[in-house]
């Protein structure tokens, strides 16, 4: 059975907020501020900057696991951007010495 949409409202944000704190996530939701459904949050990584829109209805500890995914990517990511830069440093350098 599916549960009813919550009444989205500060006091929700600040209980959502509450309950990903207790899980130790750094992730925070606020409410939508582009006119977005209804029924729908933002959810912010831990400099509070917009990552994504998700349903008002979803559990914290799944917005946790959302984030604790997206900053595996992200690290992921950067790495290999870095090592890309590396590789085409070692590139340069190697193609100035000849």
């Amino acid at each position: 059975m599916t549960q009813p949409d919550p009444q989205i409202s500060d006091l929700f944000i600040a209980s959502f907020n509450t309950d990903l704190e207790a899980l130790n996530s750094p992730a925070r939701v606020a409410l939508a501020q582009d006119g977005t459904r209804a029924d729908m949050i933002e959810m912010r990584d831990d400099d509070g900057a917009f990552l994504d829109h998700i349903p008002a209805s979803s559990e914290p500890r799944m917005v946790a696991i959302a984030y604790r995914l997206y900053g595996r990517a992200l690290n992921h990511g950067i790495r290999v951007g870095e090592e890309a830069a590396f590789a085409k440093l070692r590139f340069l350098i190697g193609a100035a010495a000849a």
